[in-house]
């Protein structure tokens, strides 16, 4: 019989108090023991240690609420006082007790749990941990009808008939220790993080289902059982990401600070001569970025995620780091394919059939041209807009003679002073600049998380889909802007293919009626740095955008920070589980023909029908 300690009166009426105040819970008990509660809930994992598995103890740490504790602590006051908090708000509280299981039946979950009842709760748990048969086919799930439902060397955590009086159901789960050796207690990493996910959401799952069929307090979704606040370790690990990839300024780095000048020698040349561009010179040592990116430790974040989510940045900015020491060769290109992607077939089949529908530039004769000072005073009543809504941000506009035409930096809208444009596109530039790009980076600003407004890994894809939409919403997505998009796709194809920059050049001039200045920026950005296959990506984003919006994607989370099609799900999880905050819209969607438009995506148009 193991002596029990008992946790004192005194912490347990400091962890209640807290309770009640919804301020979360996160105290150390007895033996390096940890009790976490991140918000008020009717479900408590428990896992009782005699030596803590470390690897173990990280499974519990997915969850909202837990407790780990030595098995020596008596803890049964303690789970009653917080189920006497939650009893004012949920009628039934939930206590899974989960332990390792390492003896013959190492690869087997075993679910103890009450005969005939809570039904729901166990399938999902039964069906859950059966995901795991897809990497591991050796592993199994039974489920145990019994009223024993804790270590056999332990007692019980509650009177099972004291517990049913008090609508307390306890579930026990034997956990198979498959995911480290167990002889040299070596982890298994990339298989315990598949591990450790399905762990977490089946979790979820189980305790939804509890609630849906116990309580009369439905939560919505099961992700809103997921934790809400985050914890030191994620924050920093953010920020120190977010740092390393604004020091990196790695578009700024790769893009040629000659490139006028070398159009003059080019046209002078008759088109004959490759440009020779030039780079600003790294101001960073990409070998110590990539050594305090590695010293993140990513490994700690509890929450599956936002593991993700960070990890992905993390290998987009190693990869970035590599193409910088790797700039001007061979090598950058490739590394580049492996991190932007090789061309989707899809996606190039829709660039040629664009340029097939729209085989010549569109002369448009505007009765009004705009200057970049004109453009600048449209431009400034949408940022006020904006200024009202986010006053701690430094929203601007900037007219200067340093920039190409139109671009954003962060909350700065930057304008050419000898820009020259068609007064018919003014309101699809703004709400392509300030509506969307400016509006997510500010919906961004406003969350916890730094990459938010960073970009997680990928994110210009979505971005300039849903820039490119928003110059279609406001009726002014021209011929002209499709074809350029199609035309990147091709030179980045055509680079693929080992064509020289003045064979893609020709192509694009000769065989799809581009103007030269126009073949030779795509051609420029195309071939920068030693061949840069992201141009393709914005075509991408646009057709994937398209096929979300047709098959009933909703518009409105894609505002709220800077991310790619393949983290919406990610991104709405965080939402449910109000980790993130809902985004501000641009106003443009208020407008009568916005929403005309807006159903005719959701209806199927093509793409060549977005041309207004």
């Amino acid at each position: 019989m193991i002596e029990q300690h008992h946790i004192a009166a005194e912490l347990i009426e400091t962890i209640c108090k807290n309770i009640t105040e919804n301020v979360p819970v996160n105290v150390a008990l007895p033996r390096k023991g940890l009790l976490h509660i991140d918000k008020l809930l009717p479900f408590i994992c428990v896992y009782r240690f005699k030596e803590r598995d470390v690897y173990f103890s990280r499974l519990l740490k997915t969850q909202a609420s837990y407790v780990i504790v030595d098995e020596s602590i008596d803890i049964s006051h303690l789970l009653e006082a917080i189920r006497l908090m939650t009893s004012e708000k949920f009628d039934t509280f939930l206590i899974l007790e989960l332990w390792p299981n390492e003896d013959s039946l190492r690869n087997q979950f075993q679910i103890y749990a009450p005969k005939n009842k809570s039904l729901e709760t166990v399938n999902a748990l039964s069906d859950g941990f059966s995901e795991i048969k897809k990497t591991l086919s050796n592993v199994s799930c039974k489920i145990i009808q019994t009223e024993f439902r804790h270590p056999k060397h332990l007692t019980s955590l509650l009177d099972i008939n004291a517990s049913k009086k008090s609508g307390t159901l306890i579930i026990g789960i034997s956990i198979p220790v498959v995911y480290k050796n167990t002889y040299t207690n070596k982890l298994f990493t990339l298989f315990f993080r598949k591990f450790y996910t399905i762990f977490s959401e089946t979790i979820k799952r189980a305790v939804y289902e509890f609630i849906r069929v116990q309580t009369t307090d439905a939560f919505e979704n099961y992700l809103m059982l997921g934790k809400t606040h985050i914890d030191e370790v994620t924050l920093s690990s953010d920020a120190k990401l977010a740092e390393i990839s604004e020091g990196m300024s790695f578009l700024l780095r790769v893009t040629p600070v000659n490139s006028n000048e070398e159009w003059d020698k080019f046209e002078q040349n008759q088109f004959k001569t490759v440009p020779s561009f030039k780079y600003r010179l790294l101001a960073i040592d990409p070998e110590l970025e990539k050594r305090k990116l590695y010293n993140i430790p990513l490994d700690l974040i509890e929450d599956p995620t936002i593991a993700f989510i960070l990890r992905g940045k993390r290998l987009e900015i190693e990869k970035q780091l590599i193409m910088l020491e790797e700039r001007g060769t061979d090598n950058f290109r490739f590394i580049g394919e492996s991190l932007y992607g090789v061309i989707r077939e899809d996606v190039l089949a829709t660039a040629e059939h664009i340029l097939k529908v729209y085989p010549q530039t569109e002369n448009i004769k505007s009765s009004k041209r705009l200057n970049g000072v004109e453009f600048a005073a449209y431009a400034q009543r949408e940022m006020n807009h904006y200024v009202e809504l986010f006053p701690d941000l430094d929203l601007g506009i900037e007219i200067r003679d340093d920039v190409a035409g139109i671009m954003v930096s962060k909350s700065k809208l930057l304008i050419n002073i000898e820009m020259d444009l068609d007064a018919n596109r003014c309101d699809a530039l703004i709400q392509h600049e300030i509506g969307t790009h400016i509006l997510t980076y500010c919906n961004g600003k406003s969350q916890p998380l730094k990459q938010m407004y960073e970009g997680f890994e990928g994110y210009d894809q979505l971005q300039e889909g849903l820039a490119v939409i928003a110059e279609y919403l406001v009726g002014g997505l021209t011929v002209n802007r499709l074809r350029l998009l199609a035309g990147r796709v091709i030179a980045v194809q055509s680079m693929v293919d080992n064509a020289s920059f003045i064979e893609t050049f020709d192509m694009l001039r000769e065989t799809y009626s581009f103007s030269e200045r126009t073949a030779y920026y795509i051609t420029m950005r195309v071939f920068r740095g030693g061949g840069l296959t992201k141009d393709a990506v914005y075509l991408a984003g646009l057709i994937d955008l398209m096929a979300y919006l047709k098959n009933g994607g909703k518009l409105e989370p894609l505002y709220t920070g800077k991310f790619n099609v393949t983290h919406i799900k990610l991104i709405e999880e965080l939402l449910y589980r109000k980790v993130l905050k809902e985004p501000i819209l641009p106003r443009f969607l208020d407008r009568n023909d916005v929403k005309l438009r807006l159903q005719k995506l959701r209806e199927g148009i093509t793409i060549v029908e977005l041309v207004n």
